[in-house]
C-alpha cells in the first residue's frame, strides 16, 4: 500500500523552489479542501524580493520543509511548484533525522533532488507528478484524477504504453524493478554529491524542459561517463521539450536516439511523463513491471 488518507487528513504543501505570487495560501487551502483533505501551508511560503531565484530565503524554505518532514500528523508533502531551489536545501536536510516520520512526497522537475535524496537515504516512495500550483493553473488536470486514487488507496493498477528505441528494448523480454530519476539536469547536478543517484538494479527515468539538443547530448554523456547506466536495468525517457535551433530544427530526439543505440540495456520513450501536455504519476521506489512485447508497457500494481 502506498497511501490510505482518510477524509480530512492533513497534506503539507511546501514551496521549495520557484514562487508564483498570483497564488495565495488560501487558494492552496481551497484546492486541497476540494480533494477532501486539509492543507497546511505556512503563510511565509513565498515572499517577494526575499530571494532572487526562489519563493523565499533558503533559511525559511528549509524551515518550512523540515517542519513538514518532522510532522507526526501528516503522511504527504505536496510541492507547491518546481523551478529552482530544492538542491540548495539538501545540506540543511542532512543535519536532521527524518526516519521516524516517513512521508510520501509529490512533485517533479526541481523536486528531483528530493526524490533522489529521500528514496535513497530513507527508502521512501516519491510520486513523480504534477504540483499544486500547476493544477491551480489548469495544467495537466486529467492526471489529478489518478493522484486522487493514489491518495485514498482506491487505485489498483497503473498501465503506461512505451515506445522501444533500441535493439535491447525490442527483444520481447520482461523485467521488474524500482524506478528512480526525474529531471535530467537535476540528476546531473547530484553527481558527486551526497545524493549522487544510485541506479544499480533500477529503471532510470529522465525528462527535461527547454534544452537544446547538444545540451541533452552532453548531459546524457556525463551520466554515462559517471557510470549511471552501467548496472541499470533499463531507461525510460519522458517528454523533453526541445529548444529550436536557428534553422528551426530540434535535436533532442537525435541526442536521445544516439544515446539509446550506444546502450545494451532497453531504452524506451514516452510523452506521458514530464513537462509536456501529459504528466501521469510515476511511483519512484515502488516495484514496477516492464513488459517488452510488440507494444511495450509499464505497470505499477497496488498490492
Amino acid at each position: 500500500m502506498l497511501l490510505n488518507l482518510k477524509p480530512g487528513a492533513i497534506i503539507d504543501v511546501v514551496a521549495t523552489s520557484y514562487p508564483y505570487f498570483d497564488t495565495t495560501a488560501q487558494q492552496v487551502t481551497d484546492f486541497i479542501s476540494s480533494l477532501g483533505y486539509q492543507a497546511r501551508i505556512s503563510e511565509d511560503f513565498q515572499e517577494k524580493g526575499a530571494d532572487p531565484f526562489s519563493a523565499n530565503t533558503d533559511k525559511i524554505r528549509a524551515k518550512n520543509l523540515i517542519n513538514a518532514l518532522k510532522a507526526q500528523d501528516s503522511e504527504v508533502i505536496w510541492a507547491f511548484r518546481g523551478g529552482y531551489g530544492a538542491t540548495r536545501l539538501i545540506s540543511e536536510l542532512d543535519k536532521h533525522d527524518f526516519s521516524k516520520t516517513p512521508k510520501v512526497i509529490i512533485g517533479y522537475s526541481d523536486l528531483t533532488a528530493l526524490a533522489v535524496y529521500f528514496t535513497q537515504k530513507y527508502n521512501w516512495k516519491f510520486i513523480h507528478s504534477g504540483m499544486v500550483n500547476g493544477f491551480l493553473q489548469g495544467e495537466q488536470s486529467d492526471e489529478l484524477e489518478t493522484i486522487k486514487t493514489m491518495l485514498n488507496d482506491s487505485w489498483k493498477k497503473l498501465n503506461y504504453n512505451l515506445i522501444p528505441i533500441n535493439a535491447a528494448s525490442k527483444q520481447g523480454n520482461s523485467l521488474s524493478g524500482k524506478i528512480i530519476g526525474g529531471n535530467l539536469s537535476i540528476i546531473q547536478c547530484g553527481l558527486g554529491t551526497k545524493w549522487h543517484i544510485d541506479t544499480k538494479s533500477k529503471i532510470l527515468f529522465f525528462e527535461d524542459i527547454d534544452e537544446r539538443g547538444y545540451k541533452i547530448d552532453r548531459t546524457i554523456l556525463h551520466l554515462k561517463d559517471a557510470g549511471c547506466f552501467d548496472e541499470a536495468l533499463a531507461v525510460i525517457v519522458g517528454n523533453i521539450s526541445c529548444v529550436e535551433e536557428k534553422d528551426g530544427s530540434t535535436l533532442c530526439d537525435t541526442a536521445v536516439n544516439r544515446f539509446a543505440q550506444s546502450l545494451n540495456i532497453p531504452v524506451f520513450k514516452s510523452n506521458q511523463f514530464g513537462h509536456g501536455d501529459q504528466n501521469y504519476p510515476l511511483i519512484f521506489n515502488h516495484e514496477a513491471h516492464l513488459t517488452m512485447e510488440d507494444a511495450p508497457y509499464l505497470v505499477f500494481e497496488n498490492k
